[in-house]
């Protein structure tokens, strides 16, 4: 960029051009090189505006744009008066991206042209203007040259290092009746999410979405009856939420937000719903920053959040009724055959014994069967389904001091029988003083290893 120097004024001096253009060179570079240092990602569109009329004529044509370019210069215009040239694309262009490019400084190269000329690199083309006096304006008009920036639309393709460039969007075809088809995902660099409509619908679908997962949630919890372990996780996954449901509601609500700040936002959050994944924590690379690839690492982002919040709606413990149908005989019906196949099922018991007696007699006097098949079992002896032991209370079912608990061994001809069933029987044979049962279905991705060591 220019290398500029204070100029020194002094009494009496002659003044030539040179004077007011290096103070103006040095006034410009002091700006730029002190907003630099504030923001790490300074180029990119405030705003952009794409005329679609000339989309339909093969033509890529700005209403309006404002922003600041790769190297720092300051950009602002709108109507077709000071718009760039409209772009045509050829044929044969498409899966071409399209920029809006600007000659580079170099030092001893003309910086102004006073005609237009394609070849020119000079950054600015001089032009007329009337203005008056603005300390007395009754002194009437002075006609003075103006130099307006030299934006051009070009395809990336054609760029070199005499310019610097932002990019705008990229031609996917050219239809036979000439119209253009744009790759509507393509973010350009922007320095405002509010200026670039995909962004924008980013922060409305995630709004959306963690306010009716917040409703959902908070639902679940005012429900009675839910102690234990899995309600502490919900209510810290609720916790989480509720945090990003405002700060994503005053993203939408801001005026001006650069897609960093959300970025960097966005990624805590989608790394702090992994801790209520099965794997505990992300999975793979996590998506990087790229302010010139705004589409590629918001797109994994987003796929990322919306991964972490389908997970937490899942119930990974539903609660199955017992309804004693004779003395010794309970029922419990599934809504939905295929937790057969997706939950494990657990049988929490407690009774007025030692614990060690109903370790050893409960599983061998109590029978599970498909309700169809429960009466030959028990008139033939024949065993049920097989209970296993649990060491300890599954985390993911609220826990209650002094139940012992058992898993229901999956396998085997009767378990066959029983997928196709949607209702157990469980049939007791002893007398356990003070029984009390809960019977339990969880989801099989949470996997057993995750039990939570209780002290008792």
């Amino acid at each position: 960029m220019k290398d500029a120097h204070k100029v020194v004024w002094t009494e009496g001096m002659f003044l030539r051009p040179h004077h007011f253009q290096q103070a103006e060179n040095y006034l410009e570079g002091y700006m730029r090189n002190w907003g630099q240092a504030h923001s790490g990602c300074f180029w990119g569109f405030l705003t952009l505006d794409l005329d679609q009329t000339l989309l339909r004529q093969g033509k890529i044509a700005l209403n309006a744009a404002s922003g600041i370019m790769p190297d720092g210069t300051p950009f602002r215009f709108s109507g077709a008066q000071q718009a760039p040239a409209p772009l045509a694309i050829a044929d044969n262009k498409t899966g071409e991206n399209v920029v809006l490019a600007l000659p580079t400084y170099r030092a001893g190269r003309e910086d102004v042209i006073f005609q237009e000329s394609p070849e020119a690199l000079a950054r600015y083309l001089a032009y007329e203007n009337e203005v008056d006096d603005l300390n007395a304006v009754s002194v009437g008009s002075a006609a003075l040259q103006f130099g307006r920036l030299r934006l051009r639309l070009m395809l990336e393709s054609e760029l070199n290092a005499e310019w610097t460039a932002l990019g705008v969007t990229r031609v996917l075809e050219k239809r036979g009746d000439n119209s253009l088809r744009l790759d509507t995902a393509q973010i350009p660099p922007m320095l405002n999410c509010q200026g670039n409509p995909v962004l924008k619908t980013f922060i409305n679908d995630l709004q959306g979405l963690l306010q009716q997962r917040s409703q959902q949630m908070s639902q679940r919890l005012l429900q009675p009856g839910r102690g234990g372990s899995s309600e502490m996780v919900d209510f810290m996954l609720l916790q989480l939420i509720n945090r990003h449901l405002g700060q994503v509601s005053h993203a939408y609500h801001l005026d001006h937000l650069h897609p960093e700040r959300l970025f960097a936002d966005w990624l805590q959050f989608a790394t702090e719903l992994a801790s209520f994944s099965a794997q505990r924590t992300p999975e793979g690379r996590l998506p990087v920053y790229d302010h010139d690839n705004l589409a590629l690492c918001f797109g994994k982002l987003m796929l990322l959040l919306r991964q972490g919040l389908s997970v937490v709606l899942e119930d990974n413990a539903i609660q199955l009724t017992l309804v004693e149908r004779s003395h010794g005989l309970n029922v419990a019906t599934v809504q939905d055959t295929k937790m057969m196949r997706d939950f494990g099922f657990v049988l929490a018991v407690r009774a007025d014994v030692a614990a060690e007696v109903l370790l050893t007699h409960f599983p061998a006097q109590m029978k599970i069967a498909p309700v169809t098949r429960i009466r030959d079992l028990v008139q033939l002896q024949l065993p049920g389904i097989g209970l296993r032991t649990m060491p300890v209370a599954p985390r993911q079912i609220p826990y209650h001091a002094g139940y012992t608990y058992f898993e229901l061994e999956k396998g085997g001809d009767l378990w066959k029988q029983m997928e196709k069933s949607s209702a157990f029987a469980l049939h007791l044979a002893g007398e356990f003083p003070g029984l009390d049962m809960e019977f339990w279905a969880i989801r099989s991705h949470t996997d057993r290893l995750e039990h939570h060591h209780h002290h008792h």
